[in-house]
Formats: C-alpha cells, sequence, structure tokens
C-alpha cells in the first residue's frame, strides 16, 4: 500500500480536473465512503464536526448521507459561514438550506456529546504540520475525552499527516477512512496509534494525477501480511541446510555473550539451516546445533578465524552484536575482502566502518532512533519525526540498506525505496530484541531471494508478529528469548493465512 504524502495529496487534487474529475465528484465520493463507514457503527445519533476546508466538506456531504439513512445528525462547524473551497462551499450550502449550522466550542461540543453515539470528525485533513491552538486545541481535549467513537476523516485532527509524531493535542479516533491513498502517519508509530482501524476508500482519482505515480522510489509503501509470505516462502520439501541458508555470525564478547547467543537463536528460529558462531565469548547456554570454530582472542584473531570459515557456511552473514569495539579493525579488513550479504548491528554501526560498508553490495544497517541520529549526526526527535527521510537519507550516505527500528519499522534501500512494516508489541522494548532480529534478518538474506528488500522487509515483520505471539502467551514479561522461540510459529502463520 502506498504512503503518500501533503505535498503529493494536494498536487494530485488539483491535477484532477484536468484530468476529467471535477473536484466536486471527488468530495461527493469521499462523503458517500465516510458515510458507509459511519453506518457500519449503526448510529442512532451522530454528531458530525466539520472543518472550514475540503475535509469539512467530506463531513458535509456525509451528514446528507446519513440524514438519508435516518439518522439523527447533527453538525457542529468551525467557521458555519463559509467554506474556503467551491466544493467544501456547495456542499456547506446544501447542508444549510434547510438546516442549522451552530459554531463549534468546547462548551456546545460537550452538550452536543451528550446525545451522540458517533462522531465524525472532519475538522482538519491533511495540511496541518503544528501544533493546534485553542480553541480547536480544547475541542480535541473535550472529545477525546468523551465515551463516544470517534470516526475520522482521511487524518485524525491534530495529526501531521507525514510525521510519525504528533506535533500537539489530536484526536484519537476507533477508525480513520483514508481518501484515495495511505498517509505515512497511519504507518508510523506512535501517530499510526490515533488512526485506530484504517482503511482507505477509491474516491474516484484518476489515474496520473499523483506526481512521479510511476517511480517506484517516490514513495514509501507499507509492508503486509501477504507481500511478506511471497517474499519469503517456506522451503521446499526436498530442501538441504545449504539451500535453507547459511549464516555466519560474527558477534559476542566476555560481558555480552548473550547478545551472540541471541543472534545465534534468532537466525535458527527463522529457519537458517546451518549457523556459526565466531565469538570472543560462547554464553554457557549456548545451542548444540550452533558451529563454534575457535577465535583466537589476539588483534587479527576474528579475522583470521573469518578467513577459515568455507564459503559454503557463510550465504549471508550478521556482524556486530556484543562484539567487543576492539574488533572494528577487524571488521573493515572483512567487508574490504568480502561481498556476501551482510547485516550490520550494535558494534559494527561505527561511523568508522562507513567506507568499508560503502565498498560493496548487500549491505544492512540496523539502527534505533538513536543509534541513527548519531550516524546521521542530526538530533534524535528529527529521526523520531521523520524515520522515513532519516533511513532513506542513511541508505544513501552509507550505499547500504537499512532497518530503522522501531514499533513501525522503516526499510529503506540505497535506490530510494522504502517499505514500512507496522506490528510489534510494547513488551519488545527489551534487550536483546535487537539481536534476535539481527539473526533473523541474516536467515532471510541467506535463502535464495530475488529481492532483498521485500526479503528484508518480509524478515522484520516476522519478528514483530513473533513479539506479538509471545506477548500472548507471557505478557509484559517478555524476553528476547520468548521471540525467538515464536519466529518459527509465526512464519508458519503468515504461510497458512496468506
Amino acid at each position: 500500500m502506498r504512503l503518500v504524502h501533503a505535498d503529493a495529496v494536494r498536487a494530485a487534487d488539483a491535477a484532477a480536473p484536468a484530468l476529467g474529475v471535477a473536484e466536486t465528484t471527488l468530495m461527493a465520493n469521499a462523503g458517500r465512503a465516510v458515510a458507509d463507514a459511519a453506518l457500519g457503527f449503526a448510529p442512532r445519533r451522530a454528531l458530525v464536526l466539520c472543518g472550514p476546508g475540503n475535509n469539512g466538506g467530506d463531513g458535509y456531504v456525509a451528514a446528507r448521507h446519513l440524514a438519508d439513512a435516518d439518522v439523527d445528525v447533527r453538525v457542529l462547524a468551525v467557521d458555519p459561514d463559509r467554506s474556503r473551497s467551491v466544493a467544501a462551499e456547495a456542499a456547506r450550502a446544501t447542508w444549510t438550506a434547510d438546516r442549522p449550522l451552530p459554531p463549534l466550542d468546547a462548551a456546545r461540543l460537550d452538550a452536543a456529546l451528550a446525545d451522540a453515539d458517533l462522531v465524525v470528525d472532519a475538522l482538519l485533513g491533511s495540511g496541518l504540520d503544528r501544533p493546534l491552538r485553542s480553541p480547536l486545541a480544547d475541542v480535541v481535549q473535550t472529545l477525546n475525552a468523551a465515551d463516544v467513537p470517534v470516526l475520522a476523516v482521511d487524518v485524525p485532527t491534530g495529526v501531521d499527516a507525514d510525521a510519525a509524531v504528533p506535533p500537539g493535542a489530536h484526536v484519537h479516533a476507533v477508525r480513520t477512512v483514508q481518501l484515495a491513498w495511505a498517509c505515512p502517519a497511519s504507518a508510523l508509530a506512535p501517530a499510526r496509534f490515533a488512526f485506530g482501524a484504517s482503511d482507505v476508500a477509491d474516491i474516484g482519482m484518476p489515474a496520473g494525477a499523483l506526481p512521479d505515480g510511476d517511480d517506484p522510489a517516490a514513495y514509501p509503501e507499507r509492508f503486509g501480511d501477504a507481500e511478506a509470505t511471497t517474499a519469503w516462502p517456506s522451503p521446499p520439501p526436498d530442501a538441504h541446510k545449504y539451500a535453507a541458508g547459511a549464516v555466519l555470525i560474527l558477534a559476542g564478547s566476555p560481558p555480552w555473550a548473550g547478545a551472540a547467543e541471541l543472534a545465534a537463536r534468532g537466525a535458527h528460529r527463522a529457519g537458517a539451516g546451518l549457523v556459526t558462531l565466531l565469538s570472543d565469548a560462547l554464553h554457557p547456554a549456548r545451542w548444540p546445533e550452533t558451529v563454534t570454530p575457535p577465535v583466537d582472542p589476539t588483534p587479527g584473531g576474528l579475522a583470521r578465524a573469518w578467513g577459515d570459515v568455507a564459503d559454503r557456511h557463510r550465504a549471508a552473514q550478521v556482524i556486530g552484536p556484543g562484539l567487543a569495539p576492539e574488533r572494528l579493525a577487524e571488521l573493515a579488513a572483512v567487508l574490504e575482502r568480502d561481498r556476501t550479504p551482510t547485516v550490520l548491528d550494535a558494534t559494527a554501526l561505527a561511523p568508522a566502518l562507513r567506507p568499508a560498508v560503502a565498498s560493496g553490495p548487500g549491505r544492512w544497517l540496523t539502527p534505533h532512533h538513536g543509534e541513527a541520529a548519531r550516524l546521521l549526526e542530526v538530533p534524535a526527535d528529527e529521526v523520531r519525526r521523520d524515520p522515513v527521510d532519516a533511513a532513506r537519507r542513511l541508505a544513501a550516505a552509507w550505499n547500504a540498506g537499512v532497518v530503522l527500528k522501531g514499533a513501525g519499522a522503516v526499510v529503506a534501500a540505497p535506490d530510494g525505496r522504502v517499505r514500512v512494516v507496522a506490528g510489534g508489541h510494547p513488551g519488545m522494548a527489551a534487550g536483546g530484541t535487537g539481536d534476535v532480529l539481527a539473526g533473523t534478518l541474516g536467515a532471510a538474506l541467506a535463502a535464495p531471494h530475488d529481492d532483498p528488500l521485500a526479503r528484508v522487509a518480509a524478515a522484520v515483520l516476522v519478528h514483530a508478529r513473533a513479539g506479538e505471539r509471545a506477548a500472548a502467551r507471557h505478557g509484559a514479561g517478555l524476553r528476547a528469548s520468548d521471540v525467538a522461540d515464536a519466529l518459527g510459529a509465526a512464519r508458519a502463520a503468515l504461510a497458512e493465512a496468506c
């Protein structure tokens, strides 16, 4: 599903009339779609809140359809005397021809909420990029305090359609009907939680209206279960361990032997046929299935051990979880000598490695927001607000793929293509889950594939689904080991569902 930013939506709206679709037609279709969604709540008394722009125009059209369906509808308007566009003004005039249109304020809203069993939020659409101010901020606070479900039109009021973090107070909807396209905020955390259940209505936007619509890198895409199953299918019945994929892991040090073990377990449980671990410290509870060649602890020992591993044992490699910083120089030597698909995590996310990483294809960085900010030399808040842009910039700067971790992970390829993967559980905010993800990515890249971006996005989604399954079993006390153990079942469930 394409995620379209607000500027492109406005450009498409402006281009539609020249392509044969009038603004009034788009608004009529949008209002009908909103009314259909509202009727799904089976309301008896609906309250529609209309703003002065096209979002409000959609609300007026929806209100008329609800009234025609025998719903008792009341409309409150930010500006009851006018609307800002010709289409919205026509919709407002049609509604007010034989009905009152009281002005919206917090006190009037509070009184109207007492009789409503559904609110339609048609106040502000995709153009907002700053915090709400009073009196609209007071309206939003009053609405959120009420025990009445809210259906939002396109974007919940107060949410910046392009940003992962709302700029201030915003509506918390139980459902949002997005119009023509989904917006980035609907897939990125924490903003996506304001949308509730979200779907996209076809409003008849003409083909060719969207700028650069044929460019696969122009817009990020939301990546879901169906795409993951296609990108990372189950191995064939006659697969052997090398066909399933061999993963080599360079990780771990005396304080952090567990990080290396978790990465190995992630690779095993995600389906790797063979896992080899080169580590300065092996965990006492390590799995016997993992091959663990000896590593000389002296400088250069890790690189020498890496050179002794047969090529067939490293269809993909994972470098960095829990590794001592003293090994960085050896990591550079490994990367400069090799073209194996490689996942770089934790210690390996070091500016000193940038030339070596950029020198070859198939490298994937796995930073969280703080690490990405450090690598980009920008404030962490900048990354949190626009993770899509941050991931793209980091991918371009390092000539590498990027998995920007979070509740809505962003996966970016060096060519500018982006996939957004929404999922997971708050309990996954625990030490070691990133190590499990690194191993999962290694297993995904080790198996045969045609599109690394899709395969990596699939691995991120499988990891998120594993976290959800583990949380359903263990609750808030989730451990990274629980996530690793759930990986196989998560992959199987995706295959069965799709």
